[in-house]
């Protein structure tokens, strides 16, 4: 019976799958998979806690012969790493030492000179533009821009009325001393009335065409991003100069820096160790 049983094809029980809404996360964990996530995770556990009873009852003033290895000591915060700065240091003399700083105070002595010139280099433009301005007299144009700026409008085309009226001119009210004064001043006012008519008449003035206003305001607005870009021209030269000063700044700093240590390995003036205690050279009695 048991071989006709297995001789029929029977169905193949599989596996559960993933659902449908959890496709994303992957396929389906079984029991298998969780058994050996845990045993793991238990393992690392165990591991943590060993490591921490270690740690717990360690003893500072233990000591194993380990320590006097080369390996070890070349290893560690107080170690003299292959390829680091400090072993590099370690290898030089004095001497080299030295040499080498004085080769780091040639470089930025080059990188400073540079600096500098091109700070004069600026600074002379700044001066030249200054002259131009004033001989050119455009303070007044400085005091329009800065307003505009101050406005915070960057549209170009809202700050021309071409159609509007002009305003009047406010009177002037002038006291006069007695009765006679006023119709004099009266008389002159009519005389001065009637010969602005007549030359009015004379040269009527004639209306611009649309074409004449356009070409005004585009003239205007062409003007108006001129100055803008001069202006941005003017702080971006001030920028940079600032920064250039302050990189000169520093390397002057580092310079100054760089003799110190020189001096100090020289045993040419004093200092102060790290318990802040100062220390001068021994001069020689005289």
């Amino acid at each position: 019976m048991s071989s006709m049983r297995n001789a029929v094809q029977r169905r193949n029980h599989k596996e559960r799958g993933q659902v449908q809404g959890r496709e994303k996360w992957g396929l389906l964990e079984k029991h298998k998979d969780y058994s050996l996530r845990a045993k793991d995770y238990n393992a690392k556990k165990a591991k943590l806690k060993r490591l921490e009873e270690k740690a717990k009852d360690r003893n500072p003033d233990e000591f194993a012969f380990g320590m006097m290895g080369d390996k070890n000591r070349t290893q560690g915060k107080h170690g003299r790493g292959a390829g680091t700065a400090r072993a590099s240091a370690a290898d030089l003399s004095h001497d080299a030492l030295k040499l080498l700083k004085t080769q780091d105070k040639g470089y930025l002595r080059t990188v400073g000179e540079r600096l500098r010139r091109e700070i004069e280099r600026l600074e002379r433009d700044v001066e030249l533009q200054n002259g131009l301005k004033k001989s050119l007299g455009e303070n007044g144009g400085a005091a329009k821009d800065q307003s505009d700026d101050e406005d915070g409008s960057d549209d170009d085309f809202d700050d021309f009325d071409f159609g509007a009226p002009v305003q009047p001119k406010p009177n002037r009210t002038v006291f006069a001393d007695d009765r006679k004064d006023q119709l004099a001043m009266k008389k002159q006012r009519l005389q001065k009335d009637d010969a602005s008519d007549d030359e009015d008449q004379e040269t009527p003035k004639a209306r611009k065409t649309p074409k004449q206003l356009e070409a005004e305001r585009k003239a205007l607005v062409e003007a108006r991003r001129a100055r803008k870009t001069r202006k941005r021209a003017v702080e971006a030269r001030a920028n940079k100069l600032a920064a250039l000063r302050k990189q000169h700044k520093e390397v002057q700093a580092a310079e100054k820096e760089l003799d110190w240590q020189r001096a100090k390995m020289g045993n040419s003036v004093g200092g102060t160790n790290k318990d802040g205690i100062k220390w001068k050279i021994r001069e020689r009695k005289r």
